[in-house]
């Protein structure tokens, strides 16, 4: 009898450790610089001490984890962190799984399309397999509110820490601020987002999302925005002289800071997606572009979803944060999977009708680059916004041309006379090597690859007939010449 019991006690421990807020657990996200942050650091200490020493086949270890994101095609040398691995053809199961590296436009726009949903499911599984490691039963995975708390938390930074990582950014590592003028850069992203009315498309949510604040951190923090130029480490992935863990695809999930950075993206997310009217995409478009679901349970055990596996529970975790963004509100659990709430209905063409075009076919040189729009367009423009009765939405799209990862970053803004710049967006190349070339030493090819960023406009737009400049700021000490080949904007009917 006693036996029985004791078997039953186990499993039903089981059950409460593996399953999703049950019993109504609630899991809350922390800051990481507050002190109930700090305690989560300190489990993720423990459990990542403990996944460091596992061996790199054991689908809970440091290793694994990391792989599962990305890892290099080829080691070259003895891989003295997993001898099991040596090129791609020893991926062991959901090894390099995230959404970067897709080349193929079916490929491109699934992995627009599930980039925030992948690394959401992806970081959640990490978040119970440190629950279930380091025995503290409440911890939830602490984010970095980096644009407003812009000094890397304390625990991180440790040497000698599980949580260490030599290859980055060398004054964040010494408990020094990110410099203002890119914590400027952050913060007026991590705004503009607010307004976005589209989840996916060129313009929308997810890829600006993607481009800042998420791979600007990526490479901010591998050294490659560091002053007075991008630093080189020794990159224990890649086990050879190369930019930080953080600034490179398949060595990035290697790094704890990526943790915190990725709990970070998704609050930003969670905070636009309770705002009024904000759409997501529909299980027929993530079935139409899939992506594939593979992770490892906190017992070991591998577990495959289908989309409508993960769509059913993605927006239902039984976590949520101790503050948001764009709302005072308290915080509930993440929002409800019910789509009939607050109407949201995904708005993904951002292609629409061109009412503006210029060819440029220009090295973007110097600090700054401006294009002059005639207030001919300014005035027709105006004309549509106020004839119409709903404000169409208006994009602007630049298409740029480049040969070799650039280290630099690029700010836009909008620009009218006597007035303070409006900014619009950046344009940030984290990947791009990875997607498009080699990605070794973030070289791309011969041909080069081309790229379009686009950036709704329409709240940036002032009632005015008067011409504007179109400002493009250059940042950084990077050699990679950028070629602004062509300016359009265009026009959606809401």
């Amino acid at each position: 009898m006693k036996k029985i019991i004791l078997l039953f006690l186990t499993i039903l421990t089981v059950g409460l450790s593996y399953g999703q807020n049950q019993n109504g657990i609630q899991y809350v996200r922390k800051n990481a610089s507050s002190p109930e942050g700090q305690a989560d650091l300190e489990a993720m200490k423990i459990a990542l001490k403990k996944m460091r020493e596992m061996k790199c086949e054991n689908g809970l270890s440091w290793y694994y984890q990391g792989a599962i994101h990305n890892i290099p095609d080829t080691i070259k040398g003895e891989n003295k962190l997993c001898p099991e691995y040596q090129t791609s053809e020893n991926k062991l199961f959901a090894w390099g799984n995230c959404t970067h590296g897709a080349s193929e436009e079916d490929k491109k726009k699934a992995a627009s399309l599930h980039f925030l949903l992948w690394h959401r499911m992806y970081i959640w599984y990490f978040e119970k397999i440190v629950r279930e490691l380091s025995g503290k039963k409440d911890f939830a995975l602490p984010y970095w509110n980096y644009g407003r708390d812009n000094i890397m938390p304390k625990k991180i930074r440790q040497k000698g820490s599980s949580l260490f990582e030599s290859a980055r950014y060398t004054i964040l590592n010494e408990g020094k601020a990110i410099p203002k003028g890119k914590a400027d850069t952050i913060r007026l992203n991590i705004r503009e987002l607010k307004n976005n009315p589209f989840f996916v498309s060129d313009a929308g949510f997810s890829k600006m999302m993607e481009i800042n604040p998420h791979g600007f951190m990526h490479d901010l923090i591998g050294g490659t925005y560091a002053e007075p130029k991008p630093e080189l480490f020794f990159n224990q992935i890649y086990q050879k002289e190369e930019a930080g863990l953080m600034a490179l695809v398949p060595s990035a999930g290697f790094d704890p800071v990526f943790w915190l950075h990725h709990s970070m993206v998704d609050r930003i997310w969670e905070s636009w997606d309770r705002l009024p009217g904000k759409p997501r995409p529909t299980l027929k478009e993530l079935e139409a572009y899939p992506w594939e679901y593979n992770f490892i349970k906190p017992n070991g055990e591998q577990i495959t979803y289908t989309v409508k596996e993960m769509y059913d529970i993605v927006f239902n975790l039984g976590y949520t944060y101790d503050s948001f963004l764009y709302t005072s509100d308290t915080p509930p659990l993440l929002a409800s999977n019910n789509l009939s709430k607050e109407q949201k209905i995904p708005l993904q063409d951002s292609n629409g009708k061109i009412v503006w075009e210029q060819k440029v076919g220009k090295v973007i040189k110097g600090a700054t680059f401006s294009h002059k729009v005639s207030n001919k367009f300014t005035r027709r423009t105006n004309k549509i916004l106020k004839s119409e009765s709903t404000k169409p939405y208006l994009i602007l799209n630049l298409n740029v041309v480049t040969y070799k990862e650039p280290d630099d970053y690029y700010t836009v803004f909008l620009r009218y006379p006597n007035k303070e710049d409006e900014y619009v967006g950046s344009m940030t190349f984290f990947g791009v090597a990875h997607d498009h070339g080699t990605g070794e030493n973030h070289t791309i090819g011969e041909a080069g690859v081309n790229l379009k960023f686009s950036y709704f406009i329409t709240d940036d737009l002032i009632d005015s007939a008067k011409n504007f400049e179109i400002i493009i700021k250059k940042n950084g000490a990077g050699d990679a010449k950028v070629t602004l080949e062509k300016m359009s904007i265009s026009r959606i009917r809401q």
